[in-house]
């Protein structure tokens, strides 16, 4: 288009004597490249904000509902998910993530993690699973905002 409006400009400045034109193709061809990279601009945006489809995020948040009620799982914190890339890379799951489960008291963290991550995988997701036993607060996030029944309204 931007070749096109060139090409007329150059032909209407000859036959009008009029340089006026070429201005205004250019004015053009500013509009078509800025009208072209916005939906770049906003994919780009979602990407890095993280934001993942409306239907998608209810999904995430009745899975995550039942995260609490697994065995060993204390609570959960810091989940953060995204729309894979390439769905085709991601072998059906195209919700990628990562989370932070604080294990009961006693309980195997091999254990709690491998039944976290087959349950998110059941709901398909890919979650990278980081797990803490109670009251270790080891984790750069330490913790706060852990959700679990008796803290229902903590941030997603």
């Amino acid at each position: 288009m931007g070749s096109a409006a060139v090409i007329v400009s150059t032909v209407l400045i000859h036959y009008l004597g009029w340089p006026g034109w070429d201005p205004l193709a250019s004015c053009l061809i500013a509009i078509l490249i800025f009208l072209s990279s916005l939906p770049l601009v906003s994919s780009c945006a979602k990407r890095l904000l993280l934001t993942v489809p409306a239907d998608t995020e209810y999904q995430l948040r009745e899975t995550l509902s039942g995260v609490s009620d697994l065995r060993g799982v204390a609570s959960y914190s810091v989940p953060r998910f995204w729309m894979a890339d390439r769905p085709e890379l991601a072998e059906g799951e195209p919700v990628l993530g990562m989370m932070h489960v604080i294990a009961t008291r006693g309980s195997d963290l091999d254990d709690v993690r491998e039944r976290t991550r087959t349950y998110l995988s059941g709901h398909g997701m890919d979650v990278v699973v980081q797990v803490e036993r109670e009251g270790e607060a080891k984790c750069w996030c330490g913790g706060d905002g852990a959700r679990s029944p008796s803290n229902p309204t903590a941030r997603f």
